[in-house]
């Protein structure tokens, strides 16, 4: 591990190499593949000061792009904000909690005139405040900013620009990154909303989807499920659940459907290691794929206009 201070720590990665990555309080244990693109957009992302912008379909492995990450700057995991519709544009920086500040307003001499008491900081202020201290550099992981309105992306381009914003209800305080570095900033999008172009334009991109054809996607589904060593899966399983997930994906797109991925068949892997706990080895594929067959459309057939019936009967 590195204290990433002082070098690019992501140029000692080997693509292919494997990550366990512990598990935490908003996060269970899992491993991650180290794939060269990821390696060298982060590298990239490091070396300029600027953000990594992950674009892929729900589900690819984006996010847990920033628990590696965490992981390599020898921290714990990252600081995470998951945007939702209603996420103003101020809300990473810092946010006022002016029902506490009313509330003393009623009580004679409670009320504190510097608004510390009153000001929150966002998790990009807690972020800078954690990078000062010069021991790791932070992970701040801003998940799927396209489900805000432009005015969040927006909002952040004086931040990236400058390295540092003011806090307007604390005397117009400055919050800046020492040295100008800010800490590792990764933001997802699933591409539901079009993001400025001027915000893309102060990201480094990284264009993560699963690959073209059955082959490729099987066995890119197989390698990375193979890195999560807690799940205890027979080979036999493993391939063909994934190639059930290739079929249902394949289905769902020529419906117009979002399609199922990765996320869905680390799903399967986990319910079939806790649905065969001490099966013995011997027949442990059997019946993982046994339960296979009968789990596998309510993990992998997610729309209405689909007929979710287990794989056999749609064969017979």
């Amino acid at each position: 591990m590195s204290n990433g201070l002082n070098e690019n720590p992501f140029v000692r990665l080997k693509p292919e190499t494997e990550m366990d990555l512990p598990g935490g309080d908003r996060f269970a244990a899992a491993g991650h593949l180290w794939g060269r693109e990821e390696i060298d957009a982060l590298i990239a992302a490091w070396a300029a000061r600027r953000p990594l912008l992950v674009r892929g379909e729900a589900g690819c492995g984006k996010s847990q792009i920033a628990r590696a990450a965490a992981t390599v700057l020898g921290d714990a995991e990252p600081l995470v904000e998951v945007i939702h519709p209603r996420f103003e544009a101020l809300d990473l920086l810092y946010h006022v909690d002016v029902v506490a500040r009313l509330s003393d307003a009623q009580i004679a001499g409670a009320l504190d005139p510097t608004n510390e008491k009153y000001v929150k900081r966002g998790r990009l202020w807690e972020a800078m405040d954690r990078l000062k201290d010069g021991t790791v550099t932070p992970v701040l992981l801003v998940d799927e900013i396209d489900k805000a309105d432009a005015d969040v992306p927006n909002a952040l381009l004086d931040v990236l620009g400058n390295r540092s914003f003011t806090v307007p209800p604390l005397g117009n305080r400055t919050v800046a990154a020492p040295d100008k570095r800010l800490p590792l900033v990764i933001i997802t999008t699933n591409e539901e909303r079009e993001l400025p172009a001027a915000f893309v334009r102060r990201c480094m991109v990284l264009n993560l989807d699963p690959p073209a054809g059955k082959g490729p996607f099987i066995d890119w589904l197989v390698r990375r499920g193979r890195v999560h060593r807690h799940l205890d899966i027979a080979d036999d399983a493993r391939a063909e659940a994934a190639a059930q997930v290739h079929k249902d994906r394949q289905a769902a797109l020529a419906a117009g459907y979002p399609a199922v991925g990765l996320a869905e068949y680390v799903d399967l892997l986990t319910a079939l290691h806790d649905l065969t706990r001490g099966e013995p080895e011997e027949t442990r594929a059997e019946a993982q794929i046994g339960w296979l067959q009968r789990i596998a459309p309510y993990a992998l057939v997610k729309h209405a206009g689909q007929r979710q019936a287990a794989p056999e009967a749609e064969e017979a």
